[in-house]
């Protein structure tokens, strides 16, 4: 599992040495999505139908007609985030759509590299030149996994929020720690496992201000959007079938919940499952917490995610965008302790969210009546994946404890 070491200095981008190089091919990167986002949706009209969920939320917003109302696309999606979130989508309904997508997919991919910077500065790579080097050729490995090529495709806000945690928890201020995940959570609310996180690791004032953050995007919502707050925060953030287009896409929900019905056949009872997510949550905080302290903020952060996925009623694919940090902080810490066997862990974990859905995705097109048993491995493979990691550093802490006692009782 990976490693990360001490939070260092704040953010600063290097210049020189090759670094405006490999920065400009960055942005080029970026640029190149953009565009070909554009074009594609100018000619095929097909893909980011979450994006356009968004802008119609914001449109909703501006004509003062209920977001909580809307039917959008031919699937007949509905707005499913808070009213905060539809303010923050206002400017997206300001633009054509084509426009809203290249602008989206630039921020997003952009926010990726921010996110692999900040990473792969955690461990010693020498000058500014070789760490934007080196983000780069992981900025290229990570952008056909299939989390993150989806998050593109449908115009998720995954990438960036998971930025905004990520550099809120880790480079932050200290006295306003906490803010941006409050606030993240006022957009999505499965940000909200980190308050629990905060208070499990003993960072009281930053589990506070991240309270504060959250409750302060409820206030601004109710009064920007009375109405629109009374009913999502009435009920409707309780419900999943907001996010559940139909009975066959359910088979897509990459948490306990939907790993549980696809090995049943139906929706499991909700004492089974609230019992499941008990478990999973009460030991998955105290492995993230272990982790923070003894391997590293970073680590603990992405265990903590782990852990809110598993438990989420509802995690499409595309929520597992934080396969990132996990695998770069896990091939970090192979190429520390030069094991082959972690590396090898590593490519295989790197295949599991690479390959079963684009599986899935061909399946459904070619042999739609095979669909089920790659739906299996997709499932299985992200949930059981995330229960591995959480059980292995449970029984790493576990050993340590166990040895620290022993030597104790020894040397007493």
């Amino acid at each position: 599992m990976p490693s990360s070491a001490p939070v260092g200095p704040r953010i600063r981008l290097g210049s020189g040495d090759g670094s405006s190089f490999h920065m400009a091919c960055g942005v080029l990167i970026a640029l190149i999505g953009a565009v070909a986002a554009f074009a594609f949706n100018a000619i095929y009209a097909r893909g980011w139908i979450d994006l356009e969920v968004y802008r119609e939320g914001g449109a909703a917003v501006l004509q003062r007609t209920s977001v909580y109302s809307l039917i959008v696309g031919d699937n007949w999606l509905k707005f499913s985030y808070s009213p905060f979130a539809a303010m923050l989508f206002t400017p997206l309904a300001l633009v054509g759509m084509e426009a809203a997508v290249a602008l989206w997919v630039l921020i997003s991919i952009l926010a990726l590299e921010v996110l692999i910077w900040i990473l792969v500065g955690r461990a010693a790579v020498g000058r500014h030149s070789r760490r934007t080097a080196r983000t780069l050729l992981v900025v290229v490995a990570m952008l056909p996994l299939y989390p993150v090529t989806l998050t593109l495709w449908n115009g998720q806000i995954g990438i960036i929020l998971l930025l905004v945690i990520v550099v809120d928890l880790t480079h932050g201020k200290e006295k306003w720690r906490g803010i941006g995940t409050g606030v993240a959570a006022g957009v999505k609310l499965t940000s909200l496992i980190f308050i629990p996180y905060l208070l499990v690791t003993r960072r009281f004032r930053a589990a506070l201000m991240a309270g504060l953050g959250f409750l302060g995007t409820v206030a601004l919502g109710f009064l920007v959007l009375p109405a629109d707050s009374r009913d999502y925060w009435g009920g409707e953030f309780l419900d999943t079938q907001r996010v559940i287009a139909g009975q066959g896409v359910n088979f897509f929900n990459q948490s306990l919940r939907g790993m549980l019905m696809l090995v049943s056949g139906s929706w499991p009872t909700v004492p089974l499952w609230l019992a499941l997510c008990a478990v999973v949550g009460a030991g998955g905080l105290w492995v993230a917490a272990r982790t923070a302290k003894e391997v590293g903020e970073l680590a603990g952060i992405t265990a903590c995610a782990i852990v809110g996925l598993l438990v989420s009623p509802v995690s499409w694919p595309h929520h597992w965008v934080w396969c990132v940090p996990l695998l770069v902080l896990w091939a970090q810490r192979a190429q520390r302790v030069d094991s082959t066997l972690e590396k090898v862990g590593v490519g295989l974990l790197w295949f599991v969210f690479l390959l079963p859905g684009y599986i899935v995705l061909a399946t459904l097109f070619i042999y739609p009546s095979h669909v089920g048993t790659w739906l299996m491995s997709l499932t299985g493979s992200y949930v059981l994946g995330g229960l591995s990691i959480l059980l292995a550093l449970a029984v790493r802490f576990g050993r340590s404890d166990w040895r620290r006692r022993r030597h104790g009782s020894v040397d007493g």
